[in-house]
């Protein structure tokens, strides 16, 4: 949030003594801007703590000093995500803004050199490590769906599938056992790798879309025959831009067969059931439900029981204020391992989406 030359930022995005020597200003109730800390990296834990106990959600610096701000957000995501003066709310939103600049900026550097280079790399499995040990709270899972129902936007939607897709798998160790043999009877620390390594391919998942115009991207109708063959390389692409790094193969897979349907009929490859690799096919179901359940540039979100009801193959009754029936809905249930599927389904029955219109719980 920007206010004229001032930024809000959450008193809990603060870590003693690693904030830049930013100034910090705090708003009296006439709406004035009062200077609270000349230098930032000074600031206390307990100065912190008065703060957050004086009922302050909001702390405001400099809007010119942003790219330093957003800096100082990812070096530091570990400590602001463990940090006990910050709502799960706020951490959500910190997790949220600095995974999306990450994907952002993976997107812009691979396009420039067409291969996803070994530091953008380490940032991002550094930002998935520090994802799962917050999404490994079970409280976040609550804060994080807020998050269903926003705009549909490239960075924004691999964060969202990130963090289904993870939590999704740390509930069900049987299909991470699907993804990599072994899983269950290896130790805490190889799990949390494996699991990591899962988190980087469903970050990145659409990483080829770099070379896919912003006005395809963002068209409001329908792509024609030209445009939509485009868009069907992304997953060729993505492979080709990860193909010299040290992920996994069964990462490089699921990148490539994201967008195969489980009873054929995707893409690229036209592949079919247990040929589609577990991980893809998780991907397949997470990555249709975020861009069904968030606004694009073609129709509003979806209601998530909606969403469900589509993707199972049964399409609920049309209810008066709802949009006329997209036919790009149809034929939804062969894209997904029904298996899977029905997991999936019973995990966000465990997801508090109480603030979403429509949420599973409600008829």
């Amino acid at each position: 949030m920007s206010d004229g030359r001032y930024m809000a930022i959450p008193p809990g995005s603060i870590v003693p003594g690693a904030l830049p020597d930013f100034r910090i200003y705090v708003r009296s109730p006439q709406g004035k801007y009062v200077l609270w800390a000349l230098e930032g990296n000074k600031v206390s834990a307990g100065q912190l703590a008065r703060l957050t106990e004086g009922g302050l959600k909001e702390v405001f610096v400099d809007l010119e000093q942003k790219f330093q701000y957003d800096q100082y957000l990812e070096n530091n995501l570990g400590e602001i995500l463990s940090n006990q003066y910050s709502s799960d709310d706020h951490k959500a939103m910190i997790f949220s803004n600095v995974s999306t600049n990450v994907v952002k900026t993976a997107f812009e550097a691979s396009l420039g050199v067409g291969a996803m280079t070994a530091d953008m790399l380490q940032r991002t499995q550094t930002m998935v490590r520090n994802a799962l040990m917050f999404i490994s709270e079970s409280r976040s899972l609550n804060a994080l769906a807020k998050m269903i129902g926003h705009d549909y936007q490239t960075y924004e939607h691999a964060t969202k599938v990130l963090w289904l897709t993870m939590a999704f798998l740390r509930e069900n160790p049987d299909v991470l056992e699907g993804i990599q043999p072994g899983y269950q009877a290896a130790n805490e620390k190889q799990k949390m790798e494996m699991l990591r390594q899962c988190g980087v391919g469903a970050l990145l998942h659409d990483i080829g879309k770099a070379f896919v115009a912003t006005e395809i991207l963002n068209k409001p109708e329908p792509l024609n025959e030209i445009e939509w063959e485009i868009m069907k390389r992304h997953p060729l692409n993505g492979l080709a831009m990860l193909l010299d790094t040290d992920l996994p193969g069964f990462v490089k897979k699921a990148v490539l067969h994201h967008h195969e349907d489980f009873h054929g009929g995707g893409y690229p490859m036209s592949i079919e059931g247990m040929k589609i690799t577990t991980l893809a096919r998780v991907l397949r179901i997470v990555d249709a439900f975020d861009a069904m359940t968030s606004r694009r540039p073609y129709k509003d979100p979806m209601p998530p029981r909606k969403t469900m009801q589509i993707m199972i193959g049964t399409p609920p009754e049309q209810e008066n204020g709802d949009q006329p029936k997209d036919d790009r809905d149809e034929g939804m249930r062969r894209c997904f391992d029904g298996e899977i599927l029905k997991k999936f389904i019973i995990f966000l029955g465990r997801v508090d989406l109480s603030g979403q219109q429509g949420a599973l719980s409600k008829q």
